[in-house]
This record gives structure tokens, C-alpha cells and sequence, in this order.
């Protein structure tokens, strides 16, 4: 199968569109930056102030804004809950509320908005996102009957309008987890899954872009279940995918055989190639993610460096975790025609997709096949207090992260012998929220050599937990030719310590 039969050329579309695409992409990138400077300049809190004059409504939209992107990891919750109590007619200042406390950890007040919205009847379907951040503190919890309530009772709310279905698409793999079917005679748990969700996109209105996306993803999926020994792509709502990683990981630990485990995200996209629609982009989008991981793109030549060594770490690796078609629902605007082409995390699903169609490709050659899973299953474990298995009877086990008490904790909560704990520099997204810091203030890429050299031989017939981002995904493939069973943990690390790194889309309140 041809690139081109792949993508957009067979749907018509000519390269002066993509020109024109790329174009529209880059002009959005540049309003984006002169926002933000405008946002950081000494001017921005006066103009908000001087909007209380004319229209206090969106006085408080704009300072809410402000607030959240200045002060990312701040609480908002009380900003917001004011701006509700202001304007009690306005889902809008309901839906930031819901947001800012969730991202906090506070429950009650989002269980208070959102039923707000469902009483009002100004719920819709973009307002799953809360439903699933309360289900995963009802997971936590242990209140399944909980859970069943709240998703019933917010579908109810949608009955006879266009948003229904679309929102059961939305909350499908919730639906599939706490109102199981009995699968049909002989059928494959994964395939069933897929089976009905695609039967829910082709009963719901949403667009046709969404709709042909997740149909492609639908497609990879299969692609890769006939082409992989294992694929475990339904971790968020089978414990026993969850079971049969911790089996094959602690096989490969029993017999002695060295073995690596990458995540793919969007993020990772870094160092991969785009589709040719989106190709002139790639480079941008590359120096854009290393700005958010280090505050500065990486030297033209450092970068050369890396990325081919990145690469060949992730679609080399023995298990890869690649995004699911669960992680496109998630990510789509369903009721737009969203291809995912105009945001850094669109592109870089898109990018994974297109490497994860062709992987062969781009695995060494001589290889056997690869076990597929979810690249979200470090957190579906968490979800299914899965790691206690895992680590139980590990013996001792290397630690390589950028927390300085990573090694304490996991030796408290799980009694596990510690033989080695490499402390790495933060990046900037888990950098803020560190209690202790290390002295060293040089980014990782600048130490990745020392880095390997404290590794040593520390890995061989043990158990290496590594969280350390993109270029963590080349220590696990070190940690692996020096006789290590290596896995990619990444954020489940500061999950475990409490530090608030990712959505509640992924973990839930800290």
C-alpha cells in the first residue's frame, strides 16, 4: 500500500490545498506566541482591568484565562466559583469551575456543577469530560453502582438531542467497562470492543472527519493484532490485559531475558515522520515540544543526534504502547469536521498513527514482532492497583526519574529492595511541582551521556523503572542491551507521589 493511498491524496486533494493548509497552520502558530507575549507583558492585567468598565461578564472570562495560563499548576477553582455566583445564567463559568476542580482534586464542587448543568438541561456532550473525571475518583474509590448512576444519569439528561449519541460515543469505553455485555460465542475480547464501537460512531452524527479518523485508527488496530505476537490495546477496560502484561514482564524477569517497553505518544512525535500533508510542519512542531520540555528547541546538531536514536529505541522495543482508538474519541471535536491538523497534540496522534500503520518500516530488520498496547496502560495499571503484582517478588529493582524520593516511597508502599536510583533534571512540566530539587540545572539531553555512564551495569537481570520523558525512551533501550527487562513509566511516577502532572482525562484527582 502506497503513502499516498493512505491519506489525502485519495480523497482529491491537491498539493496547492496542502500549501495552503500548512499556511493556515503557521499563521495560527504565530497569533498563538503574540498571545502569549502579549499575555507575560506588563499590559495584560491593566487591559483586563479596564474591561470591568465596560462588560464585567467578560472581564472575568479574560482574568480567568490570564490565570490559567500564567499560574498553570495554581488552583482556580475559586476564581471561578465566584464568576458562577456573578453570573448563576452562564454554563460557562459553571464549566470552568467544573474544570479548575477537578484538575484540584476537589470532587464535591465539580459533582455540584455538573449536576448544575443537568438541571439546568444545559449539559451537553462536550461535558463528558467531567463524567469521566468523577468516574475515575469513583474507580478509586471502589463505587462501581456509583459510577452506573452518574453515567445513566447524565445520558438522560441528553435523550432526544443530537449531543445523545454522540455522547455515548464519548463515554463508549466507560460504557463498555460498567454495563458489560456477554461477548458472542467465540469472540475475541478485542475485537468485540472495536466491533461496537464502531457501531456507536456509525449511529451518531458526528462529522465526517472524525468519523473517517476514527474509522482509520479502528482499521490500525486490527492491522496490528495480525501482524503482533500480543496486542493489549483494551488495558483501560480489561484487568486482565492489565494481568497479562505483568505475566509477560515477569516471565521475561524469571527467565533472565533482557526486554524493553516504550509508550509512543503524541509528545514522542518529536522525532517521527509526519504524513506528507503535514511534512513542513514537523520541524516546527519538533522545536515547539522541546520548548515546553526544556524552555529552549535543542541545538540543530543535539537534536540530530538524538532523534534517530530516540526513534529506533521506540519501534525497536520488544512491547511498544501506541494510542488507541479510545485516545481519538477522546481527543476529536466530534461535531466539527476535526481532523486533528491544527493542534500540536492533533498532529502528533496523527504522526504516531502514520508510523504505527507502516511500523515494519521502521523496525530494525530481523526483529521478531513486537506485543502492541495502549501507550496509556502505565495508568491503567495504577487505575487496577496492578504495579503491587508487579513488583511483588521483582527482587531489587533500578529506579531511573527526576524525584529525589521516588526510591523511599516505592520501597515503603511496595517493599521493594532498591539497587540503583538515578536522579535525572526536571522538565518543565514536572520541574514546578518537585518538593526537592537537584543542584544540577542542565537539561537532560545535555547529560544523557553521564546519565548512561551512571547507568553502568547496574540493569542486568533487574527490573529498571524509567520516567524520564522523551529521552527516557532511549534509556530503556540502553537498560535493555546491558541485560535489563525495562519498562517506560513515565508519569505514573509522579501519579504515585501525588504531583499533579497530567489531566484528569488520564488519572483522576491526585
Amino acid at each position: 500500500m502506497s503513502v499516498h493511498s493512505l491519506h489525502g491524496e485519495r480523497h482529491g486533494v491537491t498539493k496547492t490545498t496542502h500549501t495552503f493548509h500548512q499556511l493556515h497552520i503557521i499563521c495560527r502558530r504565530a497569533l498563538r506566541a503574540a498571545v502569549i507575549r502579549a499575555i507575560d507583558s506588563k499590559f495584560a492585567d491593566p487591559i483586563a482591568g479596564s474591561l470591568l468598565f465596560f462588560n464585567r461578564r467578560r472581564a472575568f472570562h479574560l482574568r480567568g484565562w490570564l490565570a490559567g495560563i500564567r499560574y498553570r499548576n495554581g488552583d482556580h477553582t475559586d476564581f471561578w466559583a465566584a464568576a458562577e455566583k456573578a453570573y448563576p445564567m452562564d454554563p460557562e463559568f459553571t464549566r470552568s469551575k467544573i474544570h479548575a476542580a477537578l484538575r484540584s482534586g476537589r470532587v464535591a464542587e465539580a459533582e455540584v456543577g455538573l449536576d448544575l448543568l443537568v438541571k439546568s438541561r444545559a449539559a451537553r456532550a462536550i461535558d463528558c469530560k467531567f463524567v469521566i473525571g468523577l468516574v475515575h475518583f469513583d474507580q478509586r474509590a471502589g463505587n462501581v453502582i456509583r459510577i452506573r448512576k452518574r453515567i445513566r444519569y447524565f445520558l438522560a439528561s441528553l435523550k432526544g438531542t443530537r449531543d445523545y449519541r454522540t455522547a455515548a460515543l464519548r463515554l463508549g469505553r466507560l460504557i463498555f467497562t460498567h454495563f458489560p455485555r456477554r461477548p458472542r460465542h467465540g469472540a475475541d475480547e478485542s475485537r468485540e470492543y472495536r466491533r461496537r464501537l464502531l457501531s456507536m460512531i456509525a449511529r451518531s452524527q458526528i462529522c465526517r472527519e472524525p468519523g473517517n479518523l476514527l474509522r482509520r485508527a479502528a482499521l490500525c488496530e486490527a492491522r496490528l493484532e495480525s501482524r503482533a505476537r500480543l496486542c493489549l490495546f483494551d488495558t483501560d477496560i480489561s484487568r486482565d490485559q492489565c494481568r497479562a502484561f505483568v505475566s509477560l514482564v515477569r516471565g521475561k524477569l524469571a527467565a533472565g531475558q533482557p526486554f524493553s517497553f516504550v509508550r509512543i505518544g503524541d509528545g514522542d512525535a518529536a522525532c517521527l515522520p509526519y504524513e506528507p500533508a503535514l511534512s513542513a510542519l514537523a520541524l516546527m512542531d519538533a522545536m515547539d515540544r522541546e520548548r515546553i520540555w526544556w524552555g529552549a528547541a535543542l541545538k540543530s546538531g543535539v537534536r540530530a543526534r538524538l532523534s534517530p536514536l530516540i526513534a529506533r529505541a521506540m519501534w525497536d522495543a520488544d512491547c511498544i504502547g501506541v494510542p488507541t482508538i479510545a485516545r481519538f474519541v477522546r481527543e476529536l471535536h466530534l461535531q466539527q469536521n476535526d481532523a486533528l491538523e491544527l493542534s500540536l497534540t492533533g498532529r502528533g496522534l496523527r504522526s504516531v498513527l502514520y508510523c504505527a500503520e507502516r511500523f515494519e518500516t521502521l523496525r530494525s530488520r530481523g526483529l521478531p514482532p513486537p506485543v502492541f498496547t495502549s501507550c496509556h496502560l502505565h495508568q491503567d495499571m495504577a487505575r487496577r492497583d496492578c504495579y503491587g503484582e508487579l513488583l511483588d517478588g521483582a527482587g531489587e529493582i533500578v529506579l531511573i526519574s527526576c524525584h529525589p524520593g521516588l526510591a523511599d516511597w516505592v520501597q515503603t508502599q511496595f517493599g521493594t529492595k532498591i539497587a540503583g536510583n538515578i536522579v535525572l533534571p526536571p522538565d518543565r512540566v514536572s520541574g514546578p511541582l518537585l518538593r526537592r530539587r537537584i543542584a544540577d540545572r542542565r537539561s537532560l539531553p545535555e547529560m544523557l551521556g553521564e546519565v548512561v555512564d551512571m547507568m553502568g551495569e547496574q540493569p542486568r537481570h533487574k527490573l529498571v523503572l524509567v520516567g524520564a520523558g522523551y529521552p527516557g525512551k532511549w534509556l530503556v533501550a540502553v537498560a535493555k542491551e546491558r541485560g535489563g527487562v525495562a519498562l517506560d513509566l513515565g508519569s505514573v511516577f509522579d501519579y504515585w507521589l501525588g504531583l499533579p502532572t497530567r489531566s484528569y482525562l488520564d488519572m483522576g484527582p491526585v
